[in-house]
């Protein structure tokens, strides 16, 4: 049999561990950041010379122009900066046609 003090003692700690646990919100999860989803469609090169390079949105793009400010994951194709070219081949985004394939891309709401 135990001992009335040790079960006094035990649930006194049960009891501020469960107020402590409800003042921290433990078990509760966080919210998750709020997001969209949206389907950007992929644009290839028409260079015969070239790869061919395909633009995946959902992946982004390194900048032959600006090295230290790649094209990020989301971005879409009519979003690209103006001077913006095929890496393989450097031919400009006006060479490029939409090959009909969409990725879903999730984006910061």
């Amino acid at each position: 049999m135990s001992n009335p003090i040790m079960r006094r003692r035990r649930r006194i700690l049960v009891t501020l561990l469960v107020g402590i646990a409800s003042i921290f919100g433990a078990g509760q999860a966080w919210p998750e950041p709020k997001t969209k989803r949206i389907k950007l469609g992929k644009w290839t090169c028409t260079n015969h010379d070239c790869d061919p390079y395909i633009y995946d949105p959902s992946v982004g793009d390194i900048n032959i122009n600006d090295e230290d400010n790649p094209i990020p994951p989301g971005t879409a194709f009519k979003d690209l900066p103006d001077n913006w070219i095929c890496h393989i081949c450097g031919d400009p985004k006006s060479h490029f046609e939409p090959i009909g394939e969409w990725v879903d891309v999730i984006l910061p709401a």
